[in-house]
C-alpha cells in the first residue's frame, strides 16, 4: 500500500470514528433540550400553585381562618420552586454543553471530510495514472530527422547551434519583460487610456478538468484514455560559446599585436 492509499485510509477511519462521534452528539442534545424543557414547564407550573398558595393565604388572613394551613402550604410551594429552579437551570447548563458539544463534533466531522476527499482524490489520481500508463493508447510524437547521409557540415551544425542559443535567449528575456509589463497592466480597471490604449476583460473560458475525467472513467470500471507527450528537445551550447568566445579573444589579442 502507498503512503497516499494509506493516508486516505486512516483519514477515511478517522471520518467513520468522527460521524459515529457526531450521531451520538446529536441524539445526546435532543436528549438534553428536552429534559431542560421538562424542567421549565416545572418550574412554569410551580411558579403558578406558589401564586395560588399566595392568594389562598391572603384569603385566609381576611378571613382569620386556616392561616396556618396555608402558610404551610405557601413555604413548601415556595421550597419546591426554589427546588425545581436550580434543577432547571442545571439542565439548561447541561443543554448547553450538548449544543456546543454537537458543533465541535460538526466542525471536526468537515475538518476530517476535507483532507480524507483530498486524500482520496490524491490516491485515485495515482491508480488511474498507473492504469492509463499500463494501457496507452497512441505512441508519442517523434521528431522527424535526418539520416547520416545527410547530416549538414559540423560548421553548419555549430553556427544553427550558436543562432539558436542567443535567440533562445533574448525571446526569454523579451519574454520576461513582457509579463512584467502585462502584470502592471492588468492592475489598470478597463476603459481607454490615452490616444489608443484601450484595456478590456473577456470572461475566461473553461479548461477540462482532468482529475474529475479521471474519476468519473475509474466510477465507471474503464480506463481513461491517454496520449503520450512528445519528447523534450533541449539544445545545449555553452561549451560551443565559451570556445567561440576564446577565438574572439585571441583574434583580437594577434590584432593588438600585429598593431
Amino acid at each position: 500500500m502507498s503512503r497516499t492509499t494509506a493516508t486516505a485510509a486512516r483519514l477515511l477511519a478517522r471520518l467513520v470514528e468522527a460521524e459515529d462521534a457526531l450521531t451520538a452528539a446529536r441524539r445526546e442534545e435532543a436528549r438534553a433540550a428536552g429534559v431542560a424543557e421538562r424542567a421549565a414547564a416545572r418550574v412554569l407550573q410551580a411558579r403558578t400553585a406558589r401564586t395560588e398558595a399566595r392568594r389562598a393565604l391572603r384569603t385566609a388572613e381576611r378571613t382569620g381562618k386556616g392561616i396556618a394551613a396555608a402558610t404551610r402550604r405557601l413555604a413548601t410551594r415556595e421550597a419546591r420552586l426554589l427546588e425545581l429552579v436550580e434543577t432547571a437551570r442545571t439542565r439548561k447548563a447541561e443543554a448547553t454543553a450538548a449544543r456546543r458539544a454537537r458543533r465541535t463534533a460538526e466542525r471536526r466531522v468537515e475538518r476530517i471530510s476535507t483532507r480524507a476527499a483530498l486524500a482520496a482524490t490524491r490516491s485515485v489520481e495515482k491508480i488511474t495514472a498507473r492504469l492509463g500508463e499500463a494501457a496507452l493508447t497512441s505512441a508519442p510524437e517523434t521528431d522527424p530527422v535526418l539520416p547520416a547521409e545527410e547530416i549538414p557540415a559540423v560548421e553548419i551544425v555549430e553556427a544553427h547551434a550558436a543562432r539558436y542559443v542567443e535567440l533562445d535567449r533574448q525571446a526569454k528575456a523579451l519574454a520576461k519583460l513582457a509579463d512584467a509589463e502585462k502584470s502592471w497592466l492588468r492592475q489598470l480597471p478597463a476603459g481607454t487610456y490615452g490616444r489608443g490604449v484601450v484595456i478590456t476583460r473577456t470572461p475566461g473560458g473553461s479548461v477540462l478538468d482532468g482529475a474529475a475525467v479521471a474519476l468519473d472513467y475509474t466510477a465507471r470500471g474503464a480506463v481513461p484514455p491517454r496520449k503520450a507527450r512528445r519528447d523534450v528537445f533541449k539544445c545545449d551550447a555553452k561549451a560551443l560559446l565559451a570556445a567561440l568566445a576564446e577565438e574572439e579573444a585571441a583574434d583580437a589579442s594577434a590584432l593588438a599585436l600585429i598593431a
